[in-house]
């Protein structure tokens, strides 16, 4: 496939205000233009290049070589996390509810998103949650027909064939915590994505692959959908950075920086699909005029269309944790985290059968120093019981900046600003410290397990609390313009030949972490864009 290789460059602080020269038609119209090569946006381009037509894929970012063990070892997640080369450099804005560490409110959060072929899967801990049946049949409830699970579960099966998901296998250590679990009453769970619910002690899954060599290597539905295919109509573009959508007396496309930094312009003939996450997506949109019409006249930004829904309803579980030092060597964790996980409810008990939308909400992640570039290890030994609270009730906003709209974004996921949000953290804290203090894991702990009063406690959960990267909801998915900003049909409301295939238009938070979401939002979009619908 042909490749347009353009260099890095910085998401401008204040575009030129030069007029737009124009990219002649008759060397730069595509079919559909993709915005975005992460989980979503690569299986869009592919599976449209793949029926015939002529797709243009562009991302901010640029290709990730073989060579980077950084990003293909699993095991170095936390190094690309590190890595400003593949980082956007995002921030929240400060949280009245978060406390920095001389308890003063007001933290700022690095809302990290990748940049390059892959998107967030070349910095994700690699763990593959299809979300939960609940989840996607209340969104079918909720008037996105054709959404619910059963619908969806072609999608997940190729999605899998393609990448190849690996369940963890269990050494002594890891066995160690599902034992724990098992002894708190949490049932086993070896199959939380193919079976009734996520709910139970479960060997984590990820997208990680066995090579020839037996050596485990992460996936990306780039990688995968992409990169492996024979695909002669897709051009590829890196380091685009991406103004706005446009239409014009010729036709509809996307504004771009060119390398010497000129606004360029390139046509789609059917149609532009945003595929940026649900930071990128929805800034697009508000750069393009299409959202709140009173915040685009502060910005100076000329209306296209208005939306309000633009940008609200952002949504990031919280996560939550304490360290605890161990006394004998780690054991390599060959995964993203060690290999044993739990799905739980905030009740403390077993979830209805079937599970209602939500009722699962409590995630439990073990992460160990062993791992490359971990968190402030300095070469002592801890395990990291981490908890994510899922399903809360607040929600965010993505919002240009008036005073430079073409620079970075405002986020603002406005943590613990609903009611019952800070006793579901306090519940995934009892439970994390519930786990670290059964009998059996306490003789490998060399160092006493923090009093649950010292951790099971509001301050602690405003001191520890930050994201865990599962941005969805920006551009909600919904029947009603009023209410959401694409249909069940990914189409933006009141804008024709633009869509949104992504994250961002998950109307609710799902159970669990979202690749696999993203990943199968690409795939069902993917039917939708082919099918004509």
């Amino acid at each position: 496939m042909p490749a347009i290789e353009f260099p890095p460059i910085d998401i401008p602080a204040h575009p030129a205000a030069a007029p737009v020269p124009i990219m002649p038609i008759e060397t730069g119209e595509y079919d559909y233009i993709v915005v975005g090569a992460g989980a979503a946006g690569s299986i869009v381009a592919a599976k449209a290049a793949a029926a015939g037509y002529q797709v243009l894929l562009v991302d901010i970012g640029t290709a990730v070589p073989a060579s980077d063990e950084d990003a293909w070892d699993p095991t170095r997640w936390y190094k690309m996390l590190a890595n400003p080369d593949f980082e956007m450099g995002f921030h929240s804005t400060p949280q009245a509810n978060l406390v920095n560490t001389d308890l003063a409110p007001g933290r700022v959060a690095q809302m990290l998103q990748s940049r390059g072929l892959g998107g967030c899967q070349l910095h994700n801990a690699m763990v593959y949650v299809r979300g939960g049946r609940s989840t996607y049949d209340h969104w079918a409830r909720q008037g996105c027909a054709g959404w619910d699970y059963e619908s969806l579960v072609p999608h997940f099966k190729e999605i899998e064939r393609t990448l190849g998901i690996v369940t963890a296998e269990q050494d002594e250590f890891s066995q160690s915590f599902l034992d724990a679990y098992e002894r708190l009453g949490l049932p086993y769970n070896g199959s939380y994505n193919t079976g009734p619910s996520e709910y139970g002690a479960v060997p984590f899954q990820f997208t990680i692959e066995k090579t020839a060599d037996g050596r485990l290597r992460r996936t990306t539905s780039f990688e995968k959908f992409v990169g492996a295919a024979e695909l002669p109509t897709l051009t590829i573009a890196t380091g685009v950075y991406v103004r706005r959508f446009f239409t014009d007396d010729d036709g509809r496309g996307i504004e771009y920086n060119s390398p010497a930094g000129e606004h360029m312009r390139v046509y789609a003939r059917r149609e532009v699909i945003l595929s940026a996450g649900a930071i990128v997506s929805p800034a697009i949109l508000l750069r393009s005029g299409i959202g709140p019409a009173d915040a685009l006249s502060d910005c100076g930004i000329p209306l296209l269309h208005d939306l309000p829904q633009v940008g609200r309803n952002f949504y990031d579980d919280l996560g939550c944790g304490f360290p605890v030092l161990v006394k004998s060597p780690l054991p390599d964790t060959p995964y993203g985290f060690v290999g044993a996980g739990v799905f739980a409810c905030e009740s403390g008990s077993a979830p209805s059968d079937p599970p209602a939308f939500g009722e699962i909400n409590l995630e439990v992640q073990i992460s160990t120093s062993k791992l490359p570039g971990a968190p402030d290890s300095y070469g002592i030994r801890y395990c990291l019981i981490g908890c994510s609270a899922m399903h809360l009730a607040s929600r965010g906003t993505v919002e240009l900046d008036p005073r430079k709209p073409f620079g970075r974004p405002i986020v603002n996921p406005m943590w613990l600003t609903a009611e019952g949000d800070m006793d579901r953290c306090l519940a995934a804290m009892k439970l994390a410290h519930d786990i670290a203090s059964d009998p059996a894991l306490i003789e490998q702990w060399d160092w006493w397990v923090p009093p649950e009063e010292l951790v099971v406690c509001e301050e602690w959960v405003r001191l520890s609390g930050t994201t865990v990267q599962h941005y969805v909801g920006s551009c909600q998915m919904g029947p009603d313009a009023g209410t959401s900003v694409v249909g069940p049909d990914l189409r933006v409301h009141g804008v024709p030949n633009l869509r949104v295939i992504d994250a961002s238009v998950a109307p609710t938070p799902v159970t669990g972490n979202t690749a696999g979401v993203a990943m199968v939002i690409g795939a069902k979009g993917a039917e939708l864009l082919l099918n004509g619908d």
